[in-house]
């Protein structure tokens, strides 16, 4: 895993406890290098991303920590950020 990649709160998400590494449970930002290829979509798609739109470097999905890992190590993949729930102002 290039930890490297991870922001602070998913690299502490990804230790936690004893929580199952295909467990689906993280809300992660994944930021592209450029807009992804077919093949890195349904890379993405497989690991939980919600890849619809193409032309965007910039997606959500709900990912496992195999996931993470998985996507992390992508060349083209910039970065990975846990996602928080936003409150109205």
């Amino acid at each position: 895993m290039d930890y490297r990649k991870l922001d602070a709160a998913l690299g502490r998400a990804l230790g936690a406890g004893d929580v199952d590494p295909a467990a689906r449970d993280l809300l992660v930002l994944v930021r592209l290098t450029e807009p992804p290829s077919e093949g890195q979509l349904e890379q993405l798609r497989r690991a939980g991303v919600n890849a619809a739109g193409t032309g965007r470097t910039v997606l959500t999905g709900t990912l496992s920590r195999q996931d993470v890992e998985t996507l992390s190590d992508q060349p083209w993949v910039l970065s990975l950020s846990l996602s928080g729930s936003r409150r109205p102002l």
